[in-house]
């Protein structure tokens, strides 16, 4: 590198610390403080009789307490809760579940769907009548081989 370039160089390094030091000790001043605010006389805002929020809630089937299975649901047994997001499949109507027994134990504060009604997991109902499911041991000697 020959001296010129390198005297330029140094230069703008010199230049770009000037700059970043000034800069540096411009943010470190304190700012001035604001002007006094004049308080504002507070003005009354009459309630409104519905909510935008309840507006955007959607209606959730929940259970008050707990269920045991083949225990048909009562109306006593289950509450409509206001989610801002309903979940996928949800109740939305207590007349949709009250009647209807559940296969499984289920739980106060659980929200209901088509699923807490139904026999068996998602593999349950991929099998058909005439086929059998079973559990085939697999470790990383063997893999899915069988020998």
């Amino acid at each position: 590198m020959n001296s010129r370039l390198t005297m330029g160089l140094a230069g703008l390094l010199l230049v770009g610390a000037v700059f970043f030091g000034y800069w540096g000790l411009v943010l470190s001043r304190k700012p001035e403080p604001a002007p006094p605010v004049q308080p504002v006389a507070p003005s009354v805002v009459e309630p409104t009789t519905t909510s935008a929020e309840d507006q955007t809630r959607q209606p959730v089937v929940v259970l008050v307490r707990d269920v045991p299975p083949f225990v048909p649901l009562a109306a006593a047994d289950l509450a409509l809760e206001k989610l801002r997001t309903a979940p996928a499949g949800s109740l939305s109507a207590i007349s949709q579940a009250v009647g209807r027994t559940p296969w499984r134990q289920l739980n106060a504060g659980t929200w209901l769907n088509e699923q807490s009604f139904s026999t068996g997991g998602a593999l349950a109902r991929m099998i058909h009548s005439d086929e059998r499911a079973l559990a085939v041991a697999v470790d990383e000697v063997i893999g899915a081989a069988g020998n």
